[in-house]
């Protein structure tokens, strides 16, 4: 038996954070090249993303290999905790938000690939709607001049406005990870018009959420490499490198918002 219920949640944040990183790329990084590499890149994974392959079985974890390697969002989330002992002032509080969600992230997913216990589903989906969410709206807030505390309430509104409308319309989730999706993109340009992004990170980012991408567009059930029974499931690459290139978007943006914060 096979989990048949929509990822529509994951399909478009993720396509919506390899449009984020693809975005100075392509045609010089324009706005309206942003916008259309979105809607091109939403409409294609919500073809292809509908459901994530492995079989789900009795016992502890229905889908042991995607509930394990949901937890490398934790794994990461866990170095950038570390790595908040470096920074100061609002970056550090940035970066230690972001890194405690990441876990949170990773927690969330285990549940609902693992045991999937009541509210699993939810606490997945909210969970990564708000780490989208912080690393926008702090990008938002800085390229508007807006200071930490109207930051940190805007960002905190958003996801407050995510868990309810989830709790009262919870096949909204699409609709919410389509307007996370929007303000990544739009909180990224700001990025690239100020300057100072760490290439290496920002590149690794690049790479390893298009090789995400691929692997979870590929591995969908009935994918061309979906194989329900294998211990290596493209899902569970997806988790492993969509964790990677999310984390390190968000060290390879670090310098620009130093810059940002101190302008």
């Amino acid at each position: 038996m096979r989990r048949e219920r929509a990822s529509g949640c994951v399909s478009l944040c993720v396509f919506g954070a390899s449009a984020n990183l693809l975005e100075p790329f392509v045609l010089g990084g324009s706005r309206l090249t942003a916008w259309g590499t979105v809607r091109v890149m939403l409409t294609i994974m919500v073809a292809l993303g509908e459901t994530d392959c492995e079989t789900i079985r009795d016992g502890a974890l229905a889908q042991p290999v995607n509930a394990i390697s949901s937890l490398v969002f934790s794994l990461v989330g866990l170095g950038l905790l570390l790595w908040a002992n470096s920074a100061q002032a609002w970056e550090r509080r940035f970066r230690s938000v972001v890194g405690v969600l990441f876990v949170l992230t990773g927690i969330g997913s285990f549940l609902y690939h693992g045991p999937q216990t009541a509210g699993s589903l939810f606490a997945h989906d909210v969970t990564f709607l708000a780490v989208l969410a912080v690393v926008a709206g702090t990008h938002i807030a800085l390229a508007l001049r807006w200071s930490e505390p109207a930051s940190w309430l805007a960002t905190g509104t958003l996801i407050a406005l995510y868990v309810i409308i989830l709790i009262v319309w919870p096949t909204a989730t699409n609709i919410l990870a389509a307007s996370a999706v929007v303000l990544v993109v739009a909180g990224d340009i700001p990025l690239h018009r100020v300057g100072g992004l760490d290439g290496r990170w920002y590149g690794a980012a690049l790479v390893l959420m298009a090789l995400a991408v691929v692997f979870f567009g590929l591995s969908r059930s009935g994918g061309p490499i979906c194989s329900p029974d294998s211990l290596l499931q493209g899902h569970g690459m997806w988790h492993v490198l969509g964790a990677c290139a999310l984390g390190a978007y968000v060290v390879g943006t670090a310098p620009t918002r130093a810059r940002m914060e101190t302008h």
